[in-house]
C-alpha cells in the first residue's frame, strides 16, 4: 500500500494496536475502526469487559497514535471507561 501522510492510518493498521491513557493505563484494544459519516470510531475491546467502547477518533481525543511502538494515546471523554 502507498505511503500516507502524517497523521493519516489505513484503518488495517490501526486495529490490534495497544490504547492507553494519559497517564499510562491500559484501556484496551482497537477491535474495529468505523467510519459512519461524520466522524472515525474506534471500537476498543476493554479487558474483563463483554462489550466494547466507541472512542471518537479526532485529534482532541486521540493526540497520538505510534505505530512502531503498536499504540495509541487517548485522552477520552470522563465517564467513557467507566
Amino acid at each position: 500500500m502507498p505511503s500516507l501522510p502524517d497523521d493519516e492510518y489505513y484503518y488495517a493498521d490501526l486495529i490490534g494496536l495497544c490504547v492507553l491513557d494519559t497517564g499510562g493505563l491500559t484501556l484496551g484494544t482497537v477491535r474495529n475502526v468505523m467510519d459512519h459519516g461524520a466522524g472515525d470510531l474506534l471500537e476498543i475491546a476493554v479487558p474483563g469487559a463483554s462489550d466494547t467502547v466507541l472512542l471518537p477518533f479526532t485529534k482532541a481525543i486521540v493526540p497520538t497514535v505510534d505505530l512502531a511502538a503498536s499504540r495509541i494515546i487517548a485522552d477520552p471523554p470522563e465517564g467513557l471507561f467507566a
